[in-house]
């Protein structure tokens, strides 16, 4: 009862936030991986707020046990997708924690929270009734989380099974996960 109601919960959170998260256990060698790793992701310093010039899909860093890596776009700013790993050895065995998310959805709230203020400020309320001027409020997060999902869902899948093919692995279960105490 307890695992359907997490998954339950899950399900229902994941189609409101921009961020999906699988566990991958790996088939290839850490020699392998890294070099595939370093194959497609140029490290940057400054990666989150500028691409790297090059021909790799990717921008990003690479720590001990991790690597955060976010889309190269060279024709605009827009790279809506940011991925972290997060490796686990455990019983000889390599697992990756790997998280896919839209890097830009912080930027969203505080450009939303900047009008929102800005409304206060100036006390918009351009209609008699209450009920449209709550509506006239809510129409730019909707517009905002609507775009926002929307864009991050139709890239994510693709770039998903790009990891899952980099990383030649299989996707575990939630019941494997648990056991695993990833």
């Amino acid at each position: 009862m307890i695992h359907r109601l997490r998954y339950m919960y899950r399900k229902l959170l994941l189609a409101f936030i921009p961020a999906r998260s699988y566990v991958i256990e790996v088939g290839e060698s850490p020699h392998e991986i890294i070099r595939k790793l370093q194959d497609i992701i140029q490290p940057h310093s400054f990666y989150f707020l500028f691409p790297a010039q090059s021909e790799k899909p990717y921008s990003g860093k690479f720590s001990v046990n991790r690597f955060v890596a976010i889309k190269n776009n060279a024709a605009n700013f827009q790279r809506q997708i940011k991925v972290s790993g997060y490796f686990y050895i455990i019983q000889d065995r390599i697992y990756v924690r790997l998280i896919l998310s839209n890097p830009f959805s912080l930027i969203n709230l505080l450009v939303l929270g900047c009008l929102y203020f800005l409304f206060l400020i100036f006390r918009l309320a351009p209609f008699e009734s209450i009920i449209l001027n709550i509506l006239l409020w809510l129409l730019p997060v909707l517009l905002t989380y609507l775009f926002t999902n929307f864009t991050f869902h139709r890239i994510y899948k693709k770039e998903k099974l790009r990891f899952f093919k980099l990383f030649n692995g299989k996707r575990l279960t939630d019941k494997q996960i648990d056991m695993l105490h990833i």
